[in-house]
């Protein structure tokens, strides 16, 4: 196969971001190969699966509803008790794309007219501006890790020890390391923490070999950040070439149900049915699951589940689905004339997400087009160098941007700094009893005086980091983002609120716990009703020290060991 010199996309790429009038995050989001053409990416055979109206089963042990991150390894685990059947339904359809393959398009399966994405926005945001702010979530065969910058990051051990600590029995760093295990080939690190027989297979290769991403690696170590070759290791503080789920021999992207499900789709006790939305689950007089009801181009079909029904439908859609099979709030519930099965008042409350907040340095020469990845460091620190107690504080990524958009220039370095554990709290709720409306996101960013305070000590690190004279060899003198004239703390917040996004990390709107707040008990069994379960980064009680998809997958997993009483 000819290999081209590079994606034909890239030559216009700035002309189409100002046609397509998409944000700072979506290019933002250009993590990784840049042309899967340049490094020779093969074409998947295509799946074979159900896109039409025809008639199913009625009846299956287990019914998975969504087929993401979560979804696609829990199905991969029950599937291997023997003579258990399972129906998986997916709103969306095939992932066979070449757009998805090449996962550095990421940008483009989140525009509007993309047909893989939900569209989700929130509401205006009074710390930013009053900016909405995008909620990508995949609406196609492997959800949002077919859509998604595919960066690996399982979090630290104290994020998982602290649910355990909040009374999610089973759940401590030692109860999902195996899981974690279970799901991955990684030999570059300590083998007490990695797997090497597992379907996904992270990797430094694409990340680690460019010029301007060893100097930025040996500028941070200068600075005092000890390196660190695997941040998913004993721990994760340092600095490290990021590690991306891309297949180190194609370059194409290691998605959920690519690995996790597609060599099982010749299996006769698994039924796959795509382009079929979910519209609400109803119940018996003893709050038992009765039916799915599913909606396949205006025709309703209904299914039952001998033993569960497991809801994998992402931290915006689980919540509203609940809500509209009538488990939530009582009063805001009767409020859309749905009847009530069970008062969870937790469902849609907790919501939290990662905000991003970028600084930006224009490079002193244009970088050689071999460099085809765009986040290639990261960083896990407390705020200085040598402090490492507890789970990190923040999370630094540094991008290198070819291409210029919107007040940002081309050829530059930019750094963006997360807080990782923020405390502003947010909520989904319904818009209307229309399954096919969206529904109300309210994140609530910087909400607290805490987070303001972390988001401008984190600003203020990652300047430092950008400004420092280890990294001049790289970089021009002047600071592009936010601007050498931006001096005052009042000057840094204003710019905070404009150079700010969502990272696309959110969770937690059906907390997994054991007080009144709690959606879901420590096995994700759904309050108040029998046969339900929830699996995804919905049910984090708190969020992880970093990205979620390798922590939604591991729940996804370890959901599946305790529904086959293997936890």
């Amino acid at each position: 196969m000819k290999r081209p010199s590079r994606a034909p996309w890239r030559a216009d790429l700035p002309a189409f971001a100002e046609r397509a009038g998409f944000s700072r995050r979506d290019l933002l989001k250009l993590i990784g190969a840049s042309s899967l053409h340049a490094i020779g990416a093969r074409s998947l055979a295509g799946c074979s699966v159900d896109e039409t109206i025809s008639p199913l089963p009625e009846v299956y042990d287990y019914v998975v509803v969504g087929a993401g991150s979560a979804g696609c390894p829990l199905v991969a685990r029950l599937l291997s008790e023997p003579g258990v059947t399972v129906l998986l339904v997916e709103a969306g359809g095939s992932n066979d794309r070449e757009d998805i393959r090449d996962f550095t398009q990421s940008w483009k399966l989140t525009q509007p007219d993309s047909g893989v994405d939900w569209g989700y926005t929130s509401e205006p945001q009074p710390e930013l501006l009053d900016r909405a702010q995008s909620y990508a979530a995949g609406k196609v065969l492997g959800g949002s890790s077919s859509i998604n910058g595919m960066v690996w990051v399982r979090g630290h051990r104290d994020d998982f020890d602290g649910w355990a600590a909040q009374g999610c029995t089973g759940w401590g760093y030692e109860s999902v390391l195996p899981s974690f295990m279970t799901l991955e080939t990684y030999t570059a690190g300590d083998p007490a923490y990695h797997g090497t027989m597992g379907p996904m297979v992270p990797t430094t290769e694409f990340t680690s070999k460019n010029d301007l991403s060893k100097g930025v690696l040996d500028a941070v170590m200068k600075l005092g950040y000890p390196l660190n070759q695997d941040y998913n290791g004993a721990s994760p503080y340092g600095v490290g070439f990021t590690q991306l789920n891309v297949d180190v021999k194609t370059g194409a992207r290691q998605d959920a149900f690519t690995k996790f499900v597609k060599p099982l789709l010749s299996n006769l006790n698994l039924t796959l049915k795509t382009l079929a939305r979910v519209k609400r689950i109803t119940f018996d007089p003893n709050r038992k699951v009765d039916k799915v009801l599913i909606d396949v181009n205006g025709a309703e079909i209904a299914v039952r589940a001998r033993r569960d029904v497991v809801l994998c439908t992402g931290t915006v859609h689980t919540p509203q689905l609940l809500m509209l099979s009538g488990i939530g709030s009582a009063a805001e519930l009767a409020m859309f004339g749905i009847e009530h099965v069970a008062d969870v008042p937790g469902v849609g409350q907790n919501l939290q997400d990662h905000l991003i907040s970028v600084v930006v340095k224009k490079l002193r020469m244009p970088n050689a087009p071999s460099h085809i990845t765009t986040m290639d460091v990261s960083i896990f620190t407390n705020g200085a160098p040598g402090a490492v107690n507890g789970p990190p504080r923040f999370e630094v990524q540094s991008y290198y941007m070819r291409h210029g958009w919107s007040d940002y220039p081309s050829e530059a370095l930019a750094l963006g700094c997360i807080n990782l554990h923020p405390t502003s709290r947010g909520q989904v709720k319904l818009r209307s009893a229309d399954p096919r409306e969206a529904p109300i996101i309210e994140p609530n960013f910087l909400s607290t005086a805490e987070d303001w305070a972390t988001q401008l000590e984190g600003y203020k690190m990652i300047r430092q980091i950008l400004n420092a004279p280890e990294l001049l060899a790289w970089v021009e003198d002047a600071e592009h983002t936010p601007g050498p004239t931006v001096v005052t703390d009042d000057q840094l917040r204003e710019a905070l609120r404009k150079y700010s996004e969502a990272d696309f990390h959110p969770v937690g709107t059906c907390k997994m716990g054991v007080d009144p707040s709690a959606v879901v008990d420590p096995e994700l069994r759904v309050r108040g009703v029998t046969g339900l379960r929830v699996a995804g980064a919905a049910i984090m009680p708190t969020i992880v020290s970093g990205n979620t998809n390798a922590a939604s997958m591991m729940i996804g997993d370890r959901c599946a060991r305790l529904m086959l009483g293997k936890g």
